[in-house]
């Protein structure tokens, strides 16, 4: 699949004439441009009853063409869907539509009764889904109080990413019904992984028979062969018909159907007599899924029906998919295991202590992943508990075999499984209780042939009964008119006592061997007596900043980058108290900056620690930094005290909703024992997918606050870097889209291979450098994924880059984006028929629209996969050709640069001092790791400080371009990479960002030499036309302000080299490459803080260095 969904709003793109929709008994079919203009209407229509993005629509009705139009309509609106079971009562509904705080009710034309009925309770509006022909429409009940409002196109406002899209409840074992909230990111991911499983594409047809209302269905039956540019047959009865369900597949032509257990049981004992085995439907696969499917079954599936029968694990919380048997032809499928992890999603099995157990051991299964929620709605005990270290913690039981497949062993969490519909005990137990009769009640899952689990319960009675099977047919029936039909206990037992742990508390886990023998018969009651433990808890107590250090360097941490103050001076001695590092600066902004250079150089996410309030705003600089340029970062900030929130505290200031637009999670422990659990959550979400960015917010009270030492966990597991951890857990491409992408490199007559920082920071060198020289593919690389392969390859065509972008047909990117550091992948730097490969395990929105294949992976997993699938495949006379022209191309460019360089310019300019520094970077051994910013300054050097042999070397102003990361990056670089020589070679305005950090650097003896690029101000000399510098002169003068220098002028020849003197550290003035040759020589062998002030020509250089669209015509006044 070349396409891959960002938002629902993805998954009717494709061939506009193409079946999406049919309903069987020859009911209406829709093409997927049809049914994408009813979506938007119905999105345009949403918003004209005054639902507004964030909103929550609810929709009660069965699998029908309306409720795929309005739920793929309300996610267009930007709103929030939130399908429910349209058998529920009323009091139920009412429930549901409370808690979601739904905005909107919608049902069928004929209307729901009781769903209408617990909306009016609530004072929600309903509108009913009215399709006539092709047309669809809204229409508000009577008596509803909808908002009109004016209308409005919902295209001109499309979702993001980051927008709530679906809203799910999943059951409980200690409480009611959880609110679970789903993204479109999440949905999009899922839908990726889903459709990577099972390759699916245009060809395919889902026969839809699990509920809509379901994440099963709605996901692996409805809207992953959408999104896959396939179609959907829904049944016309609106739900599952097991009578006609093989004429169906036969008659529609369905490729598979993905069901749980129980129907395919039904499905099997009807085989014999609805099974046409002369003409089978053209199933590739079937798919299991919700619920247990016994091997014994799967087996019998395959014998009759002759198809491969793939089971999967998913819960709602993951956007339903998590691991899944692969196809045939991909890896074995096996019995009694749910398969291995998929796509983007990670599992691993931990133990209580949240370690991982070894291969075969059981523990629980954790996720880690794209697509899972970001946590209950308005449930932070729940959040705290199911989140615990980062991991989505599912409340199974199992273990990995030796090929990574996962082997469910039991349930951790005791909800009641009947069939694939997760039932709360605790729900059921409530309603027990309301019988007047009943005193005590537990309700529990009791092994079942046909739905794999059923609802049983024991009540303990007020008084005996006089007949039994007539109090338990009341019971029933009273429960039955409470909660719905599929909830109400199958086998009822009365007791007269339930038993219970040490503690008092009925423990529901054993009441299967108290109540149940093997056989399924009912047991009888245990009376046995009640044991009662105790241990007493330690009287030691632990402080927040403790807490915080420990739990840090638990988890890896080895180095913090931050400004102290109010509320967290004392955490910077309480780290180095346990081994960390602690690195003070003058500003977050630079101490920022260096945290986000050590995740880029390591691969491990930097740390970076503010003071509260004006110090967490500043440390958005570095923040936002990471997150665009994609590196693994959290910033730990003090805050004010919770109990002063609103009433103006010092440096108050809501500082998670500050940080939203620049993390991938944020978060603020309630306590200090959720202190470690909310650090391990950050770090770990910094590098799940794409790198970013992660917050933690730590309140005054909590850091100056204690806790038991039994009450805080620190048996943490470590983090592990992109860089050095388990490479079978990064998340490859579907072989489907490698073997496309490996068709369209073979037809290539001029491909291209471009390098980006995401392969740097991946580690993806042994991959692409294998790749490369196999393919025989030329490259280049932006100057921050340089490196990955060596500049001295003989296919690096860096020296050709213009001819080669302006020439390539197909252009694989690895980890770089079509942003303006690529010419946003259009003419004229690029050709207009360029097909480009995409390599991103995350890529951006338009990128994704742009791009002939997208592989959806790390960069190293997917360069291997890419090696593998060649082949021996090598590349055609006309791209042998292609690329020996451009490597004649580059040399001769090389030849032209030494020739421009050779003169010895006087006084310096840019070619010729950084033609100095380049020969003096030569000499030092191992390579130095370079930091350069300023506009003329860093362009200059992306072409001159050359060549780049390993990875890592090379820094820079990234991709926002951001003036001023030039010294913390150097200190980041230098605190993780202490082998290696730092040089920041820096324009003077650049510098002028940071400059007081130089005292940081001697402070902590960093070997960093910096070289400033004296020109006397920004860009240089005063560049402006005469016209503009008389009418300057004229303004001031008339403005009584006399003769102020030009906007861009410094300070002639600053002496900064003096700064450098005053803190003790090493300072050289130059103004002759002799002068600055020896300065390198010397400064560079020293390995000491120093600082060369290079004096060069101030009419060096151009305005904005490079970006030649910024350099607008000569301004007139």
């Amino acid at each position: 699949m070349g396409f891959q969904p960002h938002t629902l709003a993805d998954v009717l793109r494709g061939s506009p004439d193409d079946s999406a929709v049919l309903v069987t008994k020859g009911g209406p079919s829709f093409t997927r441009q049809q049914l994408a203009v009813l979506t938007w209407h119905v999105a345009d229509r949403l918003r004209e009853l005054g639902i507004r993005p964030g909103d929550l629509v609810s929709i009660a009705e069965t699998n029908t063409i309306e409720f795929v139009i309005s739920f793929i309509g309300v996610t267009l609106a930007r709103a929030v869907a939130a399908p429910l079971n349209s058998a529920y009562r009323p009091d139920e509904f009412e429930f549901f539509l409370e808690d979601a705080s739904s905005k909107l009710l919608l049902v069928p034309a004929k209307g729901n009764q009781n769903a209408e009925k617990a909306a009016q309770k609530l004072g929600i509006p309903a509108a009913s889904m009215q399709l006539s022909g092709r047309q669809m429409d809204i229409k508000p009940k009577a008596g509803g109080n909808a908002q009109r409002t004016s209308s409005g196109s919902a295209k001109q406002d499309p979702p993001k990413p980051e927008d709530v899209a679906l809203f799910l409840h999943t059951s409980g074992t200690t409480s009611r019904p959880k609110g679970v909230p789903l993204s479109h990111g999440n949905l999009s991911a899922s839908l990726s992984n889903i459709i990577g499983t099972y390759e699916m594409g245009p060809s395919d047809r889902s026969l839809l028979v699990m509920p809509l209302f379901h994440v099963h269905g709605l996901m692996a039956g409805c809207l992953a062969p959408l999104a896959a540019g396939g179609s959907v047959i829904l049944p016309a009865e609106g739900r599952f018909a097991a009578t006609t369900f093989w004429q169906d597949a036969g008659t529609y032509q369905a490729t598979f159907y993905t069901a749980v257990p129980t129907i395919h049981q039904i499905l099997l004992q009807r085989a014999q007599k609805d099974f046409p085995k002369d003409k089978p439907p053209p199933f590739r696969f079937i798919r299991s899924c919700s619920s247990a499917l016994a091997a014994p079954v799967l087996k019998r599936l395959e014998e009759a029906f002759n198809v491969p029968v793939l089971e999967a694990y998913a819960m709602t919380e993951a956007s339903h998919q998590m691991t899944a048997n692969p196809l045939p032809k991909n890896g074995p499928h096996r019995p009694g295991s749910v398969g291995r992890p998929q796509g983007s999603v990670r599992v691993a099995i931990l133990d209580g202590n949240a370690k991982p157990v070894p291969q075969g051991k059981i523990g629980e299964v954790c996720a880690l992943g794209p697509n899972i929620t970001k946590g209950y709605l308005n449930r932070p005990e729940a959040n705290e508990e199911a989140f615990a270290g980062g991991w989505f913690h599912t409340g199974d039981q199992g273990y990995l075999d030796k090929d990574g497949y996962v082997i469910l062993t039991g349930r951790i969490k005791e909800l009641i499984n009947r069939g694939g519909e997760k039932i709360s005990p605790v729900e059921v137990d409530d309603a027990l209780l309301t019988h007047p009769d009943v005193r005590e009640a537990v309700a529990f899952a009791a092994p079942d042939e046909k739905f794999g689990e059923a609802v049983a319960a024991v009540v303990v009675l007020n008084s005996q009964p006089a007949d039994a099977g007539k109090a338990i047919a009341d019971i029933k029936r009273h429960v039955g008119q409470r909660v719905a039909k599929f909830k109400v206990p199958e086998q009822l037992f009365i007791a007269d006592s339930i038993p219970k742990g040490a503690t008092g508390k009925i423990q529901r886990r054993n009441m299967v061997a108290a109540f149940i023998k093997k056989d399924g018969e009912s047991g009888s009651a245990n009376r046995g007596g009640q044991a009662s433990t105790s241990s007493k808890p330690s009287s030691e107590s632990i402080n927040g900043f403790a807490v915080v250090a420990r739990a840090l360097h638990a988890l890896g941490v080895r180095q913090i980058y931050g400004v102290i103050g109010i509320p967290v001076t004392e955490l910077a001695s309480a780290a180095q108290a346990v081994g960390i590092r602690y690195i003070g600066f003058h500003n977050e902004q630079a101490a920022g900056y260096a945290a986000a250079a050590a995740g880029f150089q390591t691969g491990f996410p930097g740390i970076l620690l503010t003071v509260s309030g004006p110090g967490a705003v500043h440390g958005l600089a570095g923040l936002s930094h990471a997150m665009i340029n994609g590196w693994p970062m959290v910033m730990l900030s003090g805050s004010a005290e919770r109990n002063e929130i609103g009433k103006g505290s010092f440096q108050e200031l809501d500082q998670v909703s500050a940080v939203s637009m620049y993390t991938k999670w944020r978060g603020a422990p309630n306590s200090v024992a959720a202190i470690p659990e909310s650090l391990q959550c950050a770090l770990q979400a910094t590098l799940a997918g794409k790198p970013g960015a992660a917050y933690v917010d730590l309140a005054s009270d909590l850091l100056f606050g204690a806790a038991p030492s039994s009450k805080v966990s620190l048996n943490l597991q470590p983090v592990q870097s992109i860089l050095t951890g388990d490479p079978s857990v990064r998340p490859s491409a579907s072989s489907q889209d490698v073997q496309q992408a490996v068709q369209l490199l073979k037809q290539a007559k001029r491909p291209l291979v471009v390098i980006g920082k995401g392969a740097a920071i991946s580690g993806a060198e042994a991959g692409l450098q294998q790749f490369i020289s196999k393919s025989g593919i030329p490259f280049l690389a932006t100057n921050m994924g340089r490196g990955v392969v060596p500049d001295s390859h003989q296919g690096n065509c860096n020296a050709a880059r213009s001819s080669a972008l302006a020439g390539a047909d197909v252009a694989i990117i690895f980890g770089a984006r079509l942003n303006w550091q690529l010419h946003f992948g259009e003419p004229p730097k690029w050709s207009s028929s360029v097909k480009f490969i995409l390599v991103d395990v995350d890529p951006s929105w338009r990128d994704s629209r742009k791009a002939a294949q997208v592989l959806k992976g790390d960069a190293q997993a997917v360069a291997s996969q890419l090696l593998q699938a060649l082949g021996s495949a090598s590349l055609s006379s006309e791209a042998l050709q292609w690329a020996s022209d451009l490597h004649k191309k580059a040399a001769g460019n090389k030849a032209k640069l030494e020739k421009r360089l050779e003169p010895t310019a006087y006084p310096l300019d840019f070619s010729t001092a950084l033609r100095v520094v380049r020969d003096a970077l030569s000499a030092v051994s191992p390579a130095p790791v370079v930091v350069s910013e300023g506009a003329n300054t860093m362009d200059n050097a992306r072409v001159i400080l050359e060549p780049v042999e390993e990875a890592r070397l090379r820094m820079d102003a990234g991709t926002w371009g951001t003036m001023g990361v030039g010294l913390g990056c150097a200190v980041g670089a230098a605190a993780t990479r202490p082998d290696r020589l730092v040089v920041a070679v820096e324009g003077d305005s650049a510098f002028g960002f940071s400059g007081m950090e130089i005292e940081t650097i001697v402070r902590y003896k960093l070997p960093i030499v910096i070289i400033i690029m004296n020109n006397s101000g920004i860009y240089g000399g005063d560049r402006r036309q005469p016209e503009l510098q008389a009418a300057a002169a004229k303004g001031m003068k008339a403005g009584n302000f006399g003769s102020d220098p030009e906007p861009t002028a410094f300070v002639p020849s600053a002496r900064y080299d003096k700064m450098m003197e005053a803190f003790g550290g090493e300072s050289y003035i130059t103004a002759s490459a002799s002068q600055l040759a020896a300065a390198c020589r010397i400064s560079f062998s020293a390995r000491r803080p120093a600082l060369i002030n290079c004096i060069i020509d101030p009419m060096a250089g151009v305005e904005s260095g490079n970006v030649h669209s910024f350099n607008a015509p000569q301004a007139k006044l």
